[in-house]
């Protein structure tokens, strides 16, 4: 072979040097170039003004672009409410040959082939670890405790599309001109056809809120099964295109790769359940040394997979199927996840691009025949998930809702088109073709998610919306949130304020609040999303839902007449407020308990506790719920009942429905052996004085005086009631909002260590805040609650600012909002009817 002589450069820049192609090397040119061209000397010296020409330098360079561009497609396609890989896998193709590579030199500068290599060597150890974590968040126990039902799902949604491709694979096969083997071939457009995306699903899945519902569970179960499958068919069609036409060979890798697989379960499952139990037990800690130990094992699994002639992808996959759920996956799972995830990955989804060639399609009607098989085998999907739901008396719409759920595509079918395509059993037409109809339907199959599987909202009618009810002994039931642990003593003290008891119990759901993220393991507790011993949350998460759950028990242990279920909710903080809403109306409750969403400081201050989120979770929350909410402003109300001392509770009545509120819970507690109870009601000075005789003035006039009217016999009613207990009664002669301030000073200089108060104060209070609202900071908490919460007025009680529900409020028609009218009410409106005859 005569090579030609290396030119002299006249900067100390080496130039790369192409051999010429031999025998050994005919697919593949031979590339040299400096070893010293690692780190750039910097930018000042004399002839290293080029730094995107060192290795180093370079793949920053690149690994930038990649991030941008890929997050810039995310932010662009949020709109269409896309998953996430639809966004890199175009921000990959619009770095590849189809668009970036039509500048030839800004492609050689930012991709030369000189850089592919390690650039891809490293996308695919972010794909490595991220099928390993894939695999890791399968529940293996789940899938034989779904039963035959979900089998016969999966089965009804994976052979209709794979027979598809089977019997229209071989004139592919020959139409495509592929020179891959035909039954490999074969094999793979079957899976192809079948797989589904289970780290898309399960937060598909989550967002729309069909997490807890029947067909939700069913489908994360059958697309576990439909997945193992499909990376087993891939291991199958490796080995086959490996081994060409030596069968023996093919033979032998399926059997080397049945041996790995037995061998990681029959090994790796033991030993890791065993050290999961013994982090639970307390008796020893997931240290670094077996996180490390277990992250070496991805890589040797992997090394084993790729030597066996299974592809080092299904290695790790199979590895991490094979490690249980528990304290080691979920450590795992948190340290690795968004390192790749954001990082690595979209390294992988630029290589795919830079495989993708459009002019790679030589003919445009082979490539509309294959989208319509394509199209086809989703169609597919559907119907069997129709016909499989009618023979279990499913209605059609679980069937449809199933079906579309099961054609989500995603990284995993990115993944086994990338193998199929570097192992020779696809070429660049078949493989641009397949990954662009995964975009295409998965923006087909996106809409239908939002506007078929999306339950609608259904209108859940009950009577007791509120705690003004008139059965004193009635059951009340109240769903309390939880955004961490911080929250649970506050709590639990307001609802033991409300002294239940067997006369009059309560019934309490606590539901923690937890934000959704990308991590796949922690969406699988979506089969039981009661935190257990064997959590998959991560460790931090799973203490945490482990010690509300028992603070909770413990307390309705101790306590006489109190019920108590506790669950979870996984969603983003942007439709957190739906499962509270939808929550309250699955458990009929009569009010809403919701933690500020700041907390008590070392200072004495109130600081922001877990998330800035939660403030427009609450602000959604006062604005949806079908029941009373209260907002608890917590500066040390958890745990009075230890104090040994009476707690002080003042009730600041102006007038309205949300006031009327707050004196209802106030009758609850007034029973409460270690409650003194203070209510201070303020009066203006001067009503209304207008001369004015039109219609409008006078309804105006004639709604206040029956708003009067009616908290005028709620506080009668409320005084009858403490004939029986000690409550201090006195009312407050205010003109105007200073003069309310300076009064609520001095009540809460008294000593009250817990102040209840409507967020409206109707409207013969609004004359006493008038102004107040201008400088409110928390105008979620109304004129009064916002001043209480303010650190510049200096208050150190506790506050809870209750709400009526708004649906269906009347000024002072009912003050049971949404529901049939209060009895009681009823009563109150013909007094005052007889009064104003």
């Amino acid at each position: 072979m005569n090579i030609p002589p290396i030119e002299k450069s006249t900067s100390n820049v080496m130039p790369e040097l192409i051999l010429p192609s031999t025998n050994n090397s005919a697919s593949f040119p031979m590339i040299c170039y400096s070893p010293n061209m690692i780190i750039t000397p910097g930018i000042f010296r004399n002839g290293h003004h080029k730094p995107y020409l060192y290795a180093v330098t370079l793949f920053l360079i690149q690994l930038l672009i990649v991030i941008a561009t890929t997050r810039g497609m995310h932010f662009l396609l949020r709109p269409l409410k896309l998953p996430r890989h639809v966004s890199e896998i175009i921000g990959g193709f619009l770095l590849g040959p189809s668009v970036l590579g039509r500048i030839p030199k800004v492609a050689m500068t930012l991709f030369p082939p000189r850089s592919l290599f390690p650039l891809e060597s490293l996308a695919y150890l972010g794909l490595i670890y991220y099928i390993f974590t894939i695999g890791l968040g399968i529940d293996v126990p789940s899938i034989r405790s779904s039963g035959w039902r979900c089998f016969w799902f999966a089965i009804a949604c994976t052979f209709p599309p794979f027979a598809l491709a089977a019997v229209s694979g071989s004139t592919l096969h020959k139409k495509l001109n592929e020179q891959a083997n035909q039954v490999a071939f074969v094999i793979f457009i079957s899976v192809s056809f079948s797989v589904s995306a289970f780290s898309v699903l399960a937060r598909t899945v989550t967002e729309l809120k069909i997490v807890s519902t029947d067909i939700g569970r069913l489908t994360l179960s059958a697309a576990i099964l439909v997945d193992s499958f499909a990376w087993f068919g891939l291991s199958a069609a490796v080995a086959i295109s490996e081994s060409g036409k030596d069968f023996m060979s093919a033979i032998y890798t399926v059997l080397a790769g049945t041996a790995f697989y037995v061998v990681c379960f029959a090994l790796v499952r033991p030993m890791m359940r065993k050290l999961s139990q013994r982090a639970i037990s307390g008796h020893g800690n997931v240290g670094e040394f077996e996180e490390v130990a277990v992250l070496a094992g991805v890589l040797l699994s992997a090394f084993f997979g790729d030597l066996i002639g299974i592809h080092a992808v299904f290695g790790a996959f199979t590895y991490g199927l094979a490690i249980p759920q528990g304290p080691i996956s979920a450590s795992l799972v948190e340290k690795v996840y968004d390192f790749v995830r954001g990082i690595l990955l979209p390294l992988f989804f630029v290589c795919s691009g830079l495989m993708m060639d459009i002019s790679s399609i030589k003919h445009v009607d082979l490539a509309l025949y294959m989208a319509a098989l394509v199209l086809v085998a989703a169609l597919l999907k559907v119907l069997g998930g129709v016909m499989i739901a009618a023979c279990y008396d499913m209605q059609v719409h679980d069937g449809v809702s199933f079906g579309l759920l099961m054609n989500t595509k995603g990284v995993i079918e990115l993944a086994m088109l990338n193998v199929a395509f570097n192992k020779k059993i696809l070429g660049t037409q078949a493989f641009t073709i397949l990954v662009i109809m995964s975009v295409v339907l998965t923006a087909i199959v996106t809409p239908f998610l939002n506007s078929v599987v999306k339950p609608t909202r259904r209108l859940v009618f009950y009577k007791r919306r509120t705690v003004h009810w008139h059965d004193q002994g009635s059951e009340l039931r109240i769903l309390a949130c939880v955004h961490n642990p911080r929250d649970v003593p506050a709590l639990i003290s307001v609802i033991d304020c409300t002294y239940p008891t067997i006369h009059a119990p309560i019934s309490v759901s606590a539901v923690q609040l937890i934000e959704l993220t990308g991590h796949t393991p922690a969406l699988l507790l979506l089969h039981d999303p009661i935190m257990s011993g064997h959590g998959k949350y991560g460790i931090r998460l799973q203490a945490q839902s482990v010690a509300v759950a028992h603070a909770f028990e413990c307390y309705a242990q101790q306590a006489g007449g109190v019920f108590v279920r506790t669950s979870a909710a996984i969603s983003p903080f942007l439709t957190m407020h739906e499962d509270i809403v939808a929550e309250a109306e699955n458990c009929h409750a009569a009010m809403v308990l919701v933690p500020f969403h700041m907390q008590l400081a070392v200072d004495g201050s109130l600081e922001v506790s877990s998330h800035p989120s939660v403030r427009n979770v609450n602000k959604k929350v006062m604005e949806l719920s079908p029941c009373t909410v209260a907002v608890i402003v917590d500066r040390g109300i958890g745990g009075f009942s230890a104090h040994g001392t009476a707690l002080r509770v003042g009730v600041l009545f102006f007038g309205g429905p949300d006031d009327r509120e707050s004196l209802a819970l106030a009758s609850r507690m007034m029973s409460h052996p270690g409650i003194e109870i203070s209510v201070v009601r303020f009066m203006s000075t001067s009503r209304s004085s207008s001369s004015s005789t039109s219609t409008s003035s006078v309804n105006s006039e004639d709604a206040e005086v029956r708003e009067r009217h009616i908290d005028d016999e709620c506080l009668r009613l409320f005084v009858e009631r403490s004939a029986v207990a000690v409550i201090d009664y006195r009312e407050h002669v205010v003109g105007n909002a200073e003069d309310t301030v300076e009064a609520i000073r001095r009540i809460e200089s008294e000593g009250m260590e817990l102040l209840l108060v409507g967020k409206e104060q109707g409207l013969v209070g609004s004359r006493l805040t008038a102004g107040m609202t201008e400088w409110s900071e928390f105008h979620e908490l109304g004129p009064i609650g916002d001043l209480l919460a303010s650190t510049d007025f200096g208050a150190t009680a506790s506050v809870l600012v209750i709400q009526a529900p708004l649906r269906g409020r009347g000024l002072a028609d009912s003050t049971i909002a949404g529901t049939m009218p209060d009895r009681r009410e009823e009563s109150v409106r013909d007094r005052v009817s007889t009064d104003q005859r």
